[in-house]
């Protein structure tokens, strides 16, 4: 709900929400609120378009994965890893610049990102984000929610099943983490108290 609301506020219509950074005079909430950003936009695709919304490195644009997850040596080295798509398409060659020398396997993975983006093409209009997590592509809090617990819960599991204590412990440890147990809370919940 908070993120809907931000996405249509004045200060975002301007700016894309991945282009809003943290000032030293911004509140905790919004400071909190960016945090979460980076998991917001790893759950959808940006629909390019401009290319002046878009990170190059930072967003999922080509394929599943930023550029920055798939080309991790050339990012560690890339002078300016927040630069949008449209700043880095904009000319042949690209407009990229590395802190070192690209030799072996570095050249080779720019090699790669550079067929790999070869066939993209801007045009008019602003790019538009696309949420995978919902059927609709429409951004819904429930389902970015369930993303969040699921992505710990995977863990929790396999480290609550390796743990060496006896395995009544680690049924009632995998009750309590799942919300089964009628702890406090849980009966309140329920209206049981």
């Amino acid at each position: 709900m908070v993120i809907q609301t931000l996405l249509r506020t004045k200060y975002l219509s301007s700016k894309c929400l991945s282009q809003v950074h943290i000032r030293p005079g911004d509140s905790h909430f919004w400071k909190g609120l960016l945090k979460v950003r980076e998991d917001f936009l790893g759950c959808g695709t940006f629909k390019i378009n401009d290319g002046s919304q878009t990170r190059f490195w930072e967003e999922t644009w080509v394929d599943t994965k930023p550029l920055n997850d798939q080309f991790p040596n050339l990012y560690n080295i890339v002078h300016y890893p927040h630069d949008t798509l449209a700043n880095v398409i904009h000319q042949t060659p690209l407009n990229v610049s590395f802190r070192r020398a690209l030799v072996g396997d570095k050249l080779i993975a720019w090699h790669n990102l550079v067929a790999k983006i070869s066939g993209q093409q801007l045009s008019n209009g602003r790019d538009t984000f696309t949420w995978n997590l919902h059927r609709h592509n429409h951004f819904i809090v429930q389902s970015m929610y369930e993303f969040l617990i699921n992505q710990c819960t995977l863990f929790r599991n396999k480290f609550i099943w390796k743990l060496k204590i006896l395995l009544k412990i680690k049924i009632f440890i995998w009750y309590l983490q799942r919300g089964v147990i009628l702890t406090k809370d849980n009966l309140a919940k329920r209206n049981w108290t």
